[in-house]
């Protein structure tokens, strides 16, 4: 099966869900309301998904709030923040709360995205796939070794006359069979171009406007969507979007360092380190943007996201707050 990637979410309703987390939280600072509604009033779109979505979960818990109402409303209070808060504690009601949120008619982006945080529902069709928190290693068809990164997806396009891998979503580690032997040439496809394997052994990352490619062995051509075409060569990387292709500095040995759990940084933004740590949480990490352009340097751990963030806590000048045990953890300049 082939399939052009799919489009994350749009950051609206990225925003309002961990608004909505962060309201039911029980820590919500008077200064916490006053930036949800000046976010609220920034643009008329925030406050349609708001209201989308605040609206249509609470329609969910709406029959158990009017239930519960005459005995123990003061007791429970929003159910709406109980069953938050009882889904963070327990993984396996999490997953009823949003299978029941995702049954209403008209459900929101916003609640949507409750349930990809638990794992990527959009990619559910993908050949080959990987949740949060998640690297697998797969064998292709014809002898390649594929290696996925958290939160990842592939469609595979396998035959005597190609072999192509579609990067749907994340990031992929291939060790390509040579095109030799009759074999057709190995091929990786992301919405910005494609990436033909001259030698073995590369990493390719998706991002919502440019393809990173990092070559560790030999090298790759590189062509655009528009045409424009380029060969990368071994212990190089590059970026390229539907027209262009540029240098990238990242090395990348530092590049393939989560295939070992790691995250490896040499002055690249803050908010480029978040988003790779967002892959192995379940929960939301909201950053502003003074702290997303912060310069990072270091070595994080991948599979312990709460240790890198304590890390970058006492490195750089920004608070981390963590709400729910971890649910919502939301980082600003200090």
């Amino acid at each position: 099966m082939t399939a052009s990637p799919e489009s994350t979410l749009d950051p609206v309703s990225e925003a309002a869900v961990e608004w909505l987390v962060q309201f039911h939280s029980g820590e919500m600072t008077e200064a916490d309301q006053a930036r949800h509604r000046a976010w609220l009033a920034a643009h008329p779109q925030h406050q349609l998904v708001w209201q989308r979505l605040s609206g249509s979960l609470h329609a969910q818990f709406g029959a158990a709030r009017a239930v519960a109402a005459p005995k123990a409303a003061a007791a429970m209070g929003d159910v709406m923040g109980q069953a938050l808060a009882h889904a963070q504690r327990r993984g396996s009601s999490r997953r009823r709360l949003l299978s029941g949120a995702l049954a209403i008619g008209g459900v929101s982006a916003g609640a949507l995205l409750l349930a990809d945080r638990q794992m990527p529902w959009r990619q559910m069709t993908a050949d080959l796939r990987t949740g949060t928190g998640e690297r697998h290693a797969f064998t292709l068809p014809d002898g390649s070794e594929l290696l996925l990164d958290a939160r990842s997806a592939v469609d595979l396009d396998f035959s005597e006359s190609r072999r192509r891998v579609a990067l749907r979503q994340g990031a992929l580690l291939v060790q390509a069979q040579p095109a030799s032997n009759g074999l057709a040439p190995f091929e990786v496809l992301s919405r910005h171009g494609r990436i033909q394997a001259l030698g073995t052994r590369f990493t390719v990352r998706l991002q919502e406007s440019y393809t990173r490619v990092g070559m560790l062995e030999h090298a790759t051509r590189l062509t655009t969507a528009a045409g424009a075409s380029q060969v990368l060569d071994e212990g190089h990387s590059a970026r390229f979007d539907t027209l262009s292709i540029d240098a990238d500095d990242i090395n990348p040995q530092a590049e393939a360092a989560w295939q070992r759990g790691m995250l490896e940084v040499h002055n690249r933004p803050l908010g480029e380190v978040v988003q790779a740590l967002r892959a192995y949480r379940r929960g939301f990490v909201r950053i502003s943007a003074q702290a997303a352009a912060l310069r990072v340097y270091g070595n994080y751990a991948l599979d312990d996201s709460d240790r890198a963030l304590d890390a970058l806590a006492a490195t750089l000048p920004i608070t981390v707050r963590v709400y729910q045990r971890g649910w919502l953890v939301v980082i600003e300049a200090a």
